[in-house]
């Protein structure tokens, strides 16, 4: 883009610049925000003053274009002033990446479509006898293993002898009891049989919005900018980075064990980071169409949440990474049920 800002712009813009500068200069004589404009220039210099002027000038004027020329743009713009003088109209040249225009598919029918393909079948929705019984299993071991160490505290590690069947406590109401203060046996059978058949449609459910997403994708073909596929990148890398920091390992021994160099794994992830990006075209342009509106306490909620757990992150960009969520989750709700 390329644009002109009216001289009398820069002329009222330069006094507010003026004015910034004499509120930070302490000169004898003189109070702060009170020292003459030909002191302030002969301090400042007049390069510094209309350096500080454009700045001004931009940022004021540069998003009411936007605006005017209903467009919306992607990160930083690139701004480069091509013609500036005291009395002249201000010209300057932008290069920024914009939205692309997104004509959705059907979204409805290919959610419709794969719901019914994808309906649970009865053992989905069922909890086998044998199912049970290999849960109940694995959590008399996890008793018997926990039992292990509490008679032997000084054993840190878990190199000790293998747990035989004949080592694992009884299956019986005492047993029951202890494993999570149940009455019973059969009650902590079904409940049991219960987190299973939850499991099962958690699963279900999971598999059904993936099936949707990527049919969404295959019928989408979208030009996207550069700079939308480099953003999901680095979040994408950022996320690797926080993983490998909760396990306790050092990002640079990450990098030595895996062999590779930082550029490697975001070649690695540039293709996933492309379709996320175009899933959140999907999903942005999507609840734009079906007005989709957030709850703002919810929303406030969980921004504050988010702060809590990153203190040093903005409250803008808790915000944002909050909405992007609620909205996802909006929108993948509309088509499990479409």
């Amino acid at each position: 883009m390329e644009a002109t800002l009216p001289a009398d712009f820069l002329a009222s813009t330069r006094k507010k610049a003026i004015e910034i500068f004499s509120a930070s200069l302490e000169i004898p004589g003189f109070r702060k925000g009170h020292v003459p404009e030909n002191i302030v220039t002969e301090k400042v210099g007049e390069a510094k003053i209309l350096e500080e002027t454009v700045d001004i000038l931009l940022k004021e004027h540069f998003p009411k274009i936007i605006e005017q020329e209903k467009l919306e743009i992607i990160g930083r713009p690139q701004i480069s002033v091509t013609k500036l003088a005291i009395g002249n109209p201000v010209e300057f040249k932008a290069i920024f990446a914009v939205i692309p225009e997104l004509e959705l598919p059907d979204y409805k029918k290919i959610a419709t479509d794969i719901n019914k393909q994808r309906s649970p079948a009865p053992a989905e929705t069922m909890a086998g006898e044998k199912e049970v019984e290999d849960v109940l299993l694995q959590i008399r071991k996890n008793k018997a293993h926990y039992d292990w160490h509490t008679a032997h505290p000084e054993e840190k590690s878990h190199n000790h002898p293998e747990i035989k069947d004949e080592d694992l406590p009884e299956l019986n109401d005492e047993f029951a009891k202890s494993a999570g203060n149940f009455k019973n046996l059969s009650e902590l059978r079904e409940k049991v049989k219960e987190n299973i058949i939850t499991e099962k449609k958690i699963r279900n459910a999971e598999k059904k919005k993936a099936a949707i997403m990527e049919e969404l994708l295959k019928n989408m073909k979208v030009d996207l900018p550069e700079i939308l596929i480099e953003s999901e990148t680095e979040k994408s890398l950022a996320q690797m980075k926080d993983d490998v920091k909760r396990m306790g390992t050092e990002w640079e021994d990450y990098l030595l064990h895996t062999k590779k160099s930082e550029d490697d794994l975001k070649k690695d992830l540039r293709e996933n980071s492309e379709k996320k990006a175009v899933l959140q075209l999907i999903f942005n342009k999507i609840a734009e169409v079906e007005k989709i509106e957030l709850n703002k306490e919810i929303l406030e909620n969980e921004t504050k949440e988010v702060l809590k757990l990153y203190p040093k992150a903005s409250e803008t960009d808790a915000r944002i990474y909050v909405s992007t969520i609620l909205l996802n989750q909006e929108v993948l709700k509309l088509l499990e049920n479409s």
